[in-house]
């Protein structure tokens, strides 16, 4: 079932540090994002697979847009 991975803030993403079909566990760190000022980790919410990824460095993010897909 596939999981997707929403920020928790409002910001621009700056690294995105898998790819697809990158096996990770929970909690490793998956890109960052810059919101108000501070460097954001991304976390995996589960251990799976990296399925899609879909925002790229600069692209504007928020709570309702899914930064990547896991498996």
């Amino acid at each position: 079932m596939a999981t997707p991975v929403n920020p928790k803030l409002v910001g621009t993403i700056v690294s995105i540090d898998v790819k697809v079909g990158d096996q990770v566990k929970k909690n490793d760190v998956l890109g960052s994002m810059e919101a108000m000022k501070m460097n954001i980790k991304i976390f995996a919410p589960i251990e799976g697979t990296i399925q899609e990824i879909h925002v790229k460095p600069g692209d504007p993010v928020n709570p309702k847009i899914a930064v990547l897909t896991m498996e």
